[in-house]
């Protein structure tokens, strides 16, 4: 018998080749080492069924011609394993932008209505009328009496 069928043999139901777990592994790997990609299962357990891309039926092309044009597949095309979960019936997965992106949002709505409350601060008009100016205050235009202080006056009222 062969020593590679008998690694991958009824021994190992994974599959795995012993040689590939003594392989050095890095001591730490980082998440900029790494491109997003979909996660594929290597043991399904869905036997000789298509390992398919998770891939929401929402965003497959409207404009092609589908078969099923609701639920955007085509006649005998195999579903996925959770096809409850990524067909048109799912939740909708909604886009929102990252960090940086919503900070330059932020600075720039800022920046548009501080230069709007700018532009109208520098640019009023002054006011076509000119102030009333009273040289001893209101005491005497509203018939008050001008030696009385404050104090006095409440002191008048407590009364």
């Amino acid at each position: 018998m062969n020593r590679a069928l008998a690694i991958r043999g009824a021994n190992n139901p994974l599959g795995l080749f012993k040689r590939a777990a003594a392989k050095t592994t890095p001591a730490r790997l980082y998440s900029s080492q790494h491109k997003k990609t979909y996660y594929k299962d290597p043991d399904p357990q869905i036997g000789d069924y298509p390992n398919l891309e998770q891939r929401f039926a929402e965003e497959r092309s409207p404009y092609v011609k589908w078969w099923d044009r609701q639920m955007r597949r085509n006649f005998g095309e195999p579903i996925q394993e959770q096809d409850e979960i990524l067909n048109m019936w799912a939740p909708t997965q909604y886009w929102s932008p990252g960090w940086k992106q919503v900070g330059k949002m932020w600075a720039g709505a800022i920046l548009i209505i501080g230069s709007v409350y700018y532009f109208i601060a520098k640019t009023r008009p002054e006011a076509p009328y000119m102030r009333a100016y009273y040289p001893n205050g209101l005491k005497d235009e509203l018939g008050g009496l001008p030696t009385r202080t404050l104090a006095a006056s409440i002191e008048e009222a407590s009364k």
